[in-house]
């Protein structure tokens, strides 16, 4: 999830992808409420099977986060004078507030023995909240605590790779070897972690953004190429993080083919928005949906939580009283209304003033490493 820290707006600010990481923390909420279980995916006839497919393939929006960080860790990358700069940022930008939720849901997790330690010793609680404040699952045969903390781990590699690219571009741009074993490194991760191919679309539509500038023409209906992504996306069957399904399965059954159509779908609808080509898209400049991105990383880490809560009352008290439809209704509404403000809060407490304290910190330490080295 690409962090947006409540700081002063750039000159090059994107206002629609700024609104696409709202839709994109939407798209996961609606997708949570159909995967609750509280209401049963719609089934029995082409049109209700349809509703459940699409439905379940909002999953999909961590994807389109995934696009996101394509697009915007290349442009970080340029702006910082050194690598290790651009990986200290990153620290921050995630790590400010996915520990502060990832305590929390630890401590609810253990108060209400909810799984993973629901029957863990305190040892082994501690080896689980310690491998995952690390980000080490599932690349690591970790448990998940936060059911998305999957796709921080992945953005994590992506920010290593796409720094260990950059150096070896400045300095050993001579060695295609090393260039070799980069790009076969990078091409693995893919082919086993099938979700982490679109930050390859972010990465095109950066790196060919005046191509697609100059070709707006072809950038109409994202709606269209959106509803395509996820079609095609969900024919592939991938969606969890595990090594359950691989590329070389879709090479191997011809599924590869959806791949493709789900990666040429998600370069247009991307494109469109970044590039601001086509009014489909206004309402992402929009007031509702520039909040929901401001918030968006806050929200995606925060938003299970509540509706981990809520749903333990709604359950067993509205349910059975009003029935599957308002028992839903009641559960999205009162998730809401938790997961919005606590989202807000931390952003600014935690992508805020946490973030810029501990930026200063580290700056401060920069510039005290430099001194003493200038004096020896």
């Amino acid at each position: 999830m690409q962090a947006h820290a409540p700081a002063a707006r750039r000159a090059d600010f994107n206002v629609g992808l700024n609104g696409y990481r709202g839709l994109c923390a939407l798209v996961v909420f609606v997708y949570h409420l159909g995967s609750s279980g509280i209401l049963p995916w719609p089934s029995g006839s082409p049109v209700a099977d349809g509703v459940a497919y699409l439905w379940n393939a909002l999953a999909y929006g961590v994807e389109m986060f995934f696009m996101i960080s394509g697009f915007v860790i290349l442009g970080s990358l340029l702006r910082h004078a050194t690598v290790g700069g651009f990986l200290k940022d990153r620290f921050v930008r995630i790590f400010s507030a996915w520990v502060p939720a990832l305590i929390a849901l630890t401590l609810v997790s253990i108060v209400f023995a909810i799984k993973p330690f629901d029957d863990a010793s305190p040892v082994g609680a501690a080896g689980l909240f310690f491998g995952n404040l690390l980000l080490l699952p599932p690349i690591a045969p970790f448990p998940m605590v936060h059911r998305g903390s999957w796709s921080l781990s992945y953005e994590w590699v992506f920010y290593l790779l796409a720094a260990a690219g950059v150096l070896l571009y400045r300095r050993v741009p001579s060695r295609n070897w090393m260039i070799v074993l980069w790009a076969t490194v990078a091409a693995a991760f893919i082919c086993l972690f099938p979700r982490s191919l679109f930050f390859v679309t972010g990465v095109l539509v950066f790196k060919y953004r005046d191509w697609f500038a100059q070709h707006l023409r072809w950038l109409r209906f994202p709606l269209l190429s959106f509803l395509l992504f996820l079609i095609a996306w969900r024919y592939t069957g991938v969606m969890k993080a595990h090594l359950t399904i691989t590329m070389v399965d879709f090479l191997w059954d011809g599924r590869w083919i959806a791949v493709l159509v789900a990666l040429l779908a998600s370069l247009h609808m991307f494109a469109s928005i970044c590039l601001n080509g086509s009014r489909q898209t206004a309402f992402l400049r929009g007031p509702t949906f520039q909040f929901l991105g401001n918030i968006s990383y806050s929200f995606y880490l925060w938003h299970t939580l509540a509706m981990g809560l809520v749903k333990r009352l709604v359950v067993p008290y509205v349910v059975p009283h009003y029935g599957e439809v308002v028992g839903l209704i009641v559960f999205g509404v009162a998730s809401l209304a938790i997961a919005l403000p606590v989202s807000w809060a931390s952003w600014k407490l935690f992508e805020g003033w946490l973030a810029k304290s501990a930026r200063r910190a580290l700056s401060s330490q920069s510039n005290m490493g430099r001194e003493l080295r200038a004096t020896t």
